[in-house]
């Protein structure tokens, strides 16, 4: 009797620590909460499907982690969403748009179902030429992850880029915009739509090429949850343009200016630095802040919603306007200034020769005391290239000992027009 008594507290006790251990396990299980409209993609990596939209203060069980992503339990799902999801908003403002409803978002969780309302809504009001307007996919194009990933792996393991992480850390701390995530990407995309005049090129070893240099950059940003999405319109100007959401236009004349990856990676930096800094958008997002709540799913349905008259899409139609007018513009020097410094430091984090930033300024330069008239007028209107130059010397002084690539074998490979 005492051998089966003891036996039998034996397995309590053994029951009794399991369960203990346990509810240890789930005590310490991390949770997080977002303070933002959160995307949830497929895998670790902006360039990965969008599954989901995460509304903001929704709290989610981490697990797992890798390369400053979480993989989160999100309605049944499992996601992984950015880190900068997690950061506090600067100010101490409350941020007008947590009191939205997202059960639309929910729904539909990429901004393809507003992108026909978004396109006719920017010429209906502005007059555009829809007929001379290139079909701009919203979401960009379809790159594989593993065949990004595959370069991404080669050039960093090249570079050791995990060391140059530790050496060069980024300087400042970006905010990222209190629009709700598919309201920046409607704006942007919006923005996007209006400058593609003319013709998408459509090759697809330099379509390719172009985003695996953009999106190895954007691991070496504020902002690698950005989802960066590059169109090359088929023409000889000169010409490139950074929109709200991450989408930057650039021209087949622009491209061909260039040599090496390298000065493909000091343009592209440069761009995805006005994006990041949000030289695009910092005067829209009060104004835009103030109707976004009467006019929330305004975008999505103009006519069934406002009547086409109504003063909110007055208001929404400026703001598209006025969008498009500062990613047209020639940006403030002060803002060019910055994007250089900005793309230097991208450079120097991702291993690429910092020169190519140099030579494509000196290149710039040259054809444009040569053939202005190819330039587009936001380019033909940059700070004088001598100011950017010399404001780049500057700014070269914190790189002495730096070395870099130019990676010039796969560009020329890849570049072939």
């Amino acid at each position: 009797m005492k051998v089966r008594q003891m036996k039998l507290q034996s397995l309590l006790g053994y029951a009794f620590g399991c369960i203990l251990v346990i509810l240890i396990l789930i005590a310490a299980a991390e949770t997080v909460k977002v303070v933002k409209q959160t995307p949830g993609r497929s895998g670790p990596g902006s360039y990965y499907e969008l599954k989901t939209l995460i509304p903001p203060s929704a709290s989610l069980a981490v697990l797992g982690k890798e390369k400053g992503w979480l993989k989160v339990t999100f309605e049944n799902q499992e996601v992984w969403i950015s880190e900068n999801s997690l950061l506090e908003e600067t100010g101490g403002k409350e941020n007008p748009f947590s009191k939205m409803s997202f059960e639309g978002a929910r729904v539909s969780a990429s901004p393809i179902a507003v992108s026909a309302a978004i396109k006719g809504f920017w010429t209906r009001y502005t007059g555009a030429d829809k007929s001379n307007l290139a079909e701009v996919p919203v979401d960009g194009y379809d790159i594989p992850p593993f065949r990004f990933e595959a370069f991404e792996n080669e050039h960093a393991r090249t570079v050791s880029r995990d060391n140059l992480f530790k050496k060069y850390k980024l300087s400042k701390k970006y905010r990222s915009p209190r629009m709700p995530y598919v309201k920046e990407q409607q704006i942007g995309y919006t923005v996007a739509s209006s400058v593609a005049e003319g013709t998408l090129l459509e090759n697809e070893n330099i379509i390719n090429y172009v985003y695996s240099v953009g999106w190895y950059l954007a691991d070496a940003t504020e902002r690698p949850d950005i989802k960066y999405i590059f169109f090359i319109l088929d023409t000889d100007r000169v010409n490139a343009i950074s929109c709200p959401g991450g989408y930057i236009m650039l021209t087949r004349g622009l491209l061909q200016l260039l040599d090496d990856e390298s000065e493909l990676a000091a343009l592209l930096a440069h761009e995805m630095g006005h994006v990041i800094a949000g030289h695009g958008t910092r005067e829209l997002e009060d104004k835009f802040n103030r109707i976004a709540m009467q006019a929330e799913d305004a975008f999505a349905n103009l006519d069934s919603q406002t009547g086409g008259v109504s003063e909110t899409e007055k208001e929404l139609s400026s703001i598209a306007i006025r969008a498009a007018t500062i990613c047209r513009s020639p940006k403030l020097d002060a803002y060019e200034f910055e994007a250089d410094e900005m793309a230097l430091l991208y450079m120097a984090r991702s291993g690429y020769d910092l020169g190519g930033e140099l030579r494509l300024l000196n290149k710039l330069k040259t054809k444009h005391d040569r053939e202005v008239d190819i330039f587009d007028i936001n380019y033909r209107n940059h700070p004088d290239f001598g100011k950017r130059l010399n404001s780049i010397d500057k700014v070269m002084k914190n790189y002495k000992n730096y070395s870099g690539q130019t990676f010039s074998a796969g560009f020329k490979e890849s570049m072939v027009f």
